[in-house]
């Protein structure tokens, strides 16, 4: 268990280029998925940001998904987009507490992990602590990285005339 004494703040630069590396590629990665789904769905591009624009990216993949089910030949696509919704839940944790949890600093037991304090519930009466490890920042901006080349292939591909 974490406590106060356990964290030291401020982080580093390497904390901060991770996380800015991480935030900005899932970012990218939104709008591609965005795009995606409004090629499959047939949709111009602005009419999609208006539509989908907001939704999480795992909605995304699940109407996506649905979508290809019905459509004849695309079982591998189907198969390669829901292991993929399941990497990006998998990958998405480290983006969710940069995003929505206060970064309280770096564990003094390994300043390879940043601390966040979230609003969630731990205990009786505590609140919850959650330790990132660097290196899992950064195979989560590897993968958003990846998945926004291949989606933009897709996209570009498949571009209306």
């Amino acid at each position: 268990m974490i406590t106060k004494r356990d964290i030291r703040a401020p982080i580093e630069n390497k904390h901060r280029k991770a996380m800015l590396d991480l935030v900005l590629a899932w970012g990218s990665l939104d709008g591609a998925l965005g795009m995606l789904l409004s090629r499959f769905l047939g949709v111009p591009m602005h009419l999609g940001a208006e539509e989908f624009g907001k939704r999480p990216g795992s909605a995304k993949f699940a109407e996506m998904i649905k979508l290809l089910r019905e459509t004849e030949g695309a079982e591998k696509l189907v198969k390669l987009l829901r292991k993929s919704k399941k990497e990006y839940e998998k990958f998405s944790t480290p983006r969710d507490r940069i995003a929505h949890s206060h970064c309280a600093g770096i564990w003094t037991k390994d300043d390879d992990y940043v601390v966040f304090a979230t609003f969630d519930r731990f205990g009786e009466e505590g609140l919850a602590i959650d330790a990132v490890p660097i290196d899992e920042m950064r195979r989560a901006t590897i993968w958003a990285q990846e998945f926004r080349k291949f989606a933009l292939r897709i996209v570009d591909k498949t571009e209306p005339n």
